[in-house]
């Protein structure tokens, strides 16, 4: 069939034309202008949503060149191809620029990270990062020692001074499921009542009592005597930082999950501001 001959929609055999070699430099430029005119991005914003992704910064005019000029480097075309998989992100995914975070999530839930241990957790997140700022703060386990030891007294007042809200539900220390859970984790008998009492004194003591009266309604303590199995602590309705408690194995030794709230009704974040809300509901207040 010659050139006259040809119609419309008619497919061309490449392998009959020896000579043909496709443009792959051009094909890796037009993914970038792809990429980054389905996100609607600036090369300034394309730029700084690759950043995390590849590891090292990348500048609009690195974007620009390689729209125009120069041959995308092969992570960039990866990071790239990520992006417009996952983009765009719905309202209700509060930390839509949190590309990284978002790529995980997809993946693992609302989960954006998890730690061997709490120790482990405690050191690459400190308590300050995720006190300081937070306008309500819920936490249930066994002696909470993430508020009460973690974390001074003088800067827990000053929180809720500055308006936080804080609950703290604590194993009720002469309750039986303390009793149990010291038995499991081959404590002396009493050894974890004690902590707890003295982490709830030093709530009520040096913290309630030494706040003006208007603001000692924003902390709340109160305790529970049901088998624990989780310590969770919630972060204004956004972030949860959980921990199984696992058979003969110390609280602090326990893997550490850290939840990014996602979704209003999905994920896992629900499910434990659930629980927690429970236990509050059958819970005694001090």
């Amino acid at each position: 069939m010659g050139m006259a001959e040809r119609k419309p929609g008619d497919l061309i055999d490449l392998s009959s034309r020896a000579n043909y070699r496709p443009d792959i430099a051009a094909l890796a430029r037009n993914q970038i202008i792809s990429a980054r005119g389905s996100l609607g991005l600036s090369c300034s914003e394309f730029a700084e949503m690759l950043t995390p992704l590849i590891g090292w910064r990348v500048t609009p005019e690195a974007v620009e060149s390689w729209e125009t000029a120069t041959v995308p480097p092969g992570d960039v075309l990866v990071a790239a191809g990520l992006m417009t998989h996952n983009a765009p992100l719905g309202s209700a995914e509060p930390h839509s620029s949190d590309l990284v975070g978002q790529l995980i999530g997809d993946r693992f839930s609302d989960v954006t990270a998890v730690f061997a241990s709490r120790s482990e957790f405690t050191f690459n997140v400190p308590s300050h990062t995720l006190l300081n700022g937070a306008t309500e703060v819920r936490t249930a386990g066994l002696s909470l020692n993430l508020i009460c030891q973690q974390y001074s007294d003088q800067q827990l007042r000053q929180l809720i001074l500055n308006g936080m809200g804080l609950r703290c539900l604590f194993l009720k220390p002469a309750g039986m499921a303390i009793k149990a859970r010291e038995k499991e984790e081959g404590y002396p008998p009493g050894q974890l009542s004690a902590l707890t009492s003295l982490n709830i004194k030093i709530l009520q003591q040096r913290v309630r009592s030494r706040l003006p009266a208007d603001a000692q309604g924003r902390l709340d303590i109160a305790t529970y005597d049901e088998t624990i199995r989780f310590n969770i602590t919630l972060i204004d309705d956004q972030t949860c930082i959980m921990q199984p408690y696992m058979p003969e194995t110390r609280g602090v030794d326990s893997p550490t999950f850290l939840i990014q709230r996602r979704w209003p009704s999905a994920g896992l974040f629900p499910i434990f501001d659930h629980i927690f809300t429970s236990l509050w509901e059958r819970s005694t207040l001090l």
